[in-house]
């Protein structure tokens, strides 16, 4: 199992949801108004529009469903918005 951590501009956020959707994934964990520095500017949470806010959604899927969902957000999200995507290995305690 992996999880994807995808960053992405608040303004994106439903047309990431129903990407993933699409692509049938079983879930994810949505946080708004996610503050952050990185090496273009400081993400503050205090701007007046959707458009310079971030979102982080969390997926954790299979490796197969993970390969689809970067292929998707690459091409049909970060080419026109900024993000960054983020994946690691884990195992799931139940």
């Amino acid at each position: 199992m992996k999880k994807l951590e995808i960053i992405i501009e608040s303004v994106e956020k439903r047309k990431v949801c129903r990407l993933l959707d699409q692509i049938g994934v079983s879930g994810y964990t949505i946080i708004d108004n996610v503050l952050g520095r990185g090496s273009h500017f400081t993400r503050s949470g205090t701007e007046l529009s959707e458009i310079m806010k971030s979102s982080l959604i969390i997926v954790v899927e299979k490796d197969e469903i993970i390969s689809k969902i970067i292929d998707v957000i690459k091409n049909e999200v970060l080419k026109f918005y900024s993000g960054k995507l983020f994946l690691s290995e884990v195992q799931i305690i139940e």
